[in-house]
């Protein structure tokens, strides 16, 4: 019996020390940084883990990565690409949410879009829904025209493909890279894919490869995961190096930065030669010998330039922060791409067709083993890039994307806390199951989205508080051209309705539980589906904008070409912040391309 309680005893203490074991191994951080580094890095996200990559290939410089979030693995959540939302409203998320809508998200509480952004080594990248899409030529052209030099398609092509390493066949080497940290395939589809792209077909839209030449049809994925495991900016450019660059690249996590700290310069001007980060409720400086780069995101970045001085100077005086330069353009121009699902009803699907919860129960052993099978993807697996009547250019300003699972009542009442339905949706949903005795609301989805928004917004303080979350107003839809893009939308989805593809299995929108009238069939009306608009929108995790590129003479720029920060020295900013306007395309990839494209123009600045 001893002898027995002995080994009890044994794995009881293996048990309990394997996390701090799997912790250590999997560590990539360290405790304590040095006092002074080449370059200090503020967000270890997907721009910023690039730029840390990029930099320490010269032998001689030395790089601190700051994250406030911890380090990114083991995590089951992040490696599994189904598990995506569990990350929401996680510790691994900032539960960012925007202020009440005045003219959107009426059916979610408060009127308010929860914004998920990733707090963990590699950022967004370890929480979103995988999408590899780099927008469209005239997108990029048009941030050489207001001002961007040197950031035309021409000129970011070649950061493009330097990130990539496509795994995916029939892709065409003068549009993808094969030799980037960065690899990108075809994940799993199931059968409900091929019916959209026939659907499409059926249309006469075709299907081609959206990153290379021409966007517009009917797409499958291409996606940052590779034998079914998701990629990450972290997984794919700090954990390969990382082993050989630990004397010149250091990585501390759980480190809040609360300032960036200026100097005066031989100018006058003043010059950033550092950064104040919490960690653990202690504050540490570290000063930087050349500079600093923000790459704290769309609504990270603009926070941290107000708390440190940099911005609007009335807003600054408001909130009794020392104004160290007064740019007008910190926290404005936010833009972001806005969704809204149409629940479809498929009367004649057959077994495997979509992917439901037996599917995956079945198919789990298959992931485990090869990692193959529904696990292996986000969710969304097909997409329809189309130009609607407003299109001002060759590139879509429609996205309709496939979410092909079913939706039941379980799954609303399991994701409440991200979805943030008011109940009487959620009530109403019920009643409709209910009515029609099913526990099914949809057999998949289909989420319309504006690609080229007019509507913007502004992010500024809430006050001088690094820990208070910044105000976020997307203004969402508060210009009228938006709603009417989604309207078209929402005809192409009955378009699809009457292909033979979505005949043959029954396929048919089922709008009836939110309350925008009676038009249980197609065609609704605009009055319709501007209502639905209005009522469930949702954001598509794109924010950008709010510290763009811009020339000298425009007032509202806060980067110039080469990313240095207007009337001040030793500062950038490289992220999705800095993009004049939004590409149409999911914005992962771009961030990727800011990242080399950034880190090209270090070294060049400094001859590394």
């Amino acid at each position: 019996m001893s002898a027995m309680l002995k080994h009890v005893a044994i794995i009881c203490v293996c048990a309990y020390l394997l996390p701090y074991f799997l912790r250590w191994y999997y560590s990539i951080t360290i405790d304590q940084p040095d006092e002074e580094y080449d370059f200090i890095i503020v967000g270890a996200g997907t721009a910023g883990n690039v730029i840390a990559n990029r930099l320490t290939e010269s032998p001689n410089t030395k790089v601190l990565a700051l994250e406030a979030g911890d380090n990114d693995a083991p995590n089951f959540f992040i490696s599994v690409p189904l598990f995506a939302p569990f990350l929401q409203r996680s510790k691994r998320d900032w539960q960012f949410r925007t202020e009440p809508q005045k003219k959107a998200c009426l059916l979610l509480k408060d009127n308010v879009s929860l914004w998920p952004r990733g707090k963990v080594i590699g950022g967004s990248s370890t929480m979103n829904y995988l999408w590899y899409v780099r927008g469209g030529k005239d997108g990029y052209d048009s941030w050489e025209k207001s001002g961007a030099t040197g950031w035309s398609y021409k000129d970011v092509l070649p950061y493009f493909k330097k990130s990539e390493q496509a795994m995916h066949k029939n892709m065409t080497e003068d549009f993808h890279g094969t030799d980037g940290y960065l690899k990108t395939s075809y994940p799993y589809n199931s059968e409900l894919g091929n019916i959209m792209l026939k659907a499409g077909e059926e249309l006469g839209y075709k299907h081609t490869d959206y990153n290379a030449d021409d966007m517009v049809g009917f797409h499958l994925a291409q996606q940052t995961v590779y034998n079914g495991q998701r990629i990450t900016s972290a997984s794919s450019f700090l954990r390969p190096i990382i082993k050989e660059r630990r004397k010149r690249l250091h990585i501390v996590g759980r480190a809040h930065v609360r300032q960036i700290v200026f100097e005066a310069g031989e100018d006058g001007r003043k010059r950033a030669s550092g950064v104040i980060y919490v960690r653990d409720d202690v504050e540490v400086k570290v000063r930087a010998r050349k500079e600093v780069i923000v790459s704290g995101g769309a609504v990270g970045s603009p926070q941290l330039l107000m708390l440190s001085g940099i911005g609007p100077k009335q807003h600054l005086n408001d909130m009794e922060i020392p104004v160290v330069a007064d740019l007008k353009g910190v926290g404005q121009n936010l833009k972001d791409h806005v969704y809204v699902p149409a629940t479809i009803h498929a009367s004649n699907l057959t077994d495997g067709i979509s992917v439901n919860d037996n599917t995956l129960f079945k198919t789990a052993f298959e992931y485990l083993l090869r990692g193959t099978g529904p696990l292996g993807y986000a969710g969304p697996e097909a997409q329809a890039l189309i130009r609607s009547s407003h299109a001002k250019t060759n590139s879509p300003d429609i996205q309709l994307i496939l979410l092909s699972a079913e939706w039941t009542m379980a799954n609303i009442e399991a994701n409440q806390n991200n979805l943030n339905y008011k109940q009487e949706y959620v009530d109403r949903l019920r009643q409709w199951g209910e009515e029609h005795d099913t526990k099914t609301l949809s057999n998949f989805l289909i989420f319309n989205g504006v690609l080229d928004p007019t509507s913007v917004g502004y992010i500024k303080l809430r006050s001088s508080n690094y820990l208070d979350h910044p105000v976020i107003q997307p203004n969402y839809l508060s210009n009228q051209k938006d709603v009417e893009i989604m309207i078209e939308g929402f005809r192409l989805i009955e378009k699809l309705e009457k292909t033979k593809s979505f005949k043959e299995i029954g396929a048919k929108m089922e709008l009836s539980a939110l309350n925008c009238g009676d038009e249980t069939q197609s065609p609704r009306s605009d009055k319709f589906y501007e209502c639905m608009v209005r009522a469930i929108t949702g954001t598509s995790f794109h924010p950008v904008g709010t510290a763009k590129i811009g020339a000298p003479s425009d007032v509202m720029a806060v980067v110039d070409p080469r990313l240095r920060v207007y009337k001040v020295d030793g500062l950038r900013v490289a992220d999705a912040s800095v993009m004049p306007s939004i590409p149409s395309a999911n914005t992962q990839a771009a961030c990727y391309m800011i990242g080399e494209k950034a880190a090209d123009m270090i070294k060049e600045d400094w001859n590394l």
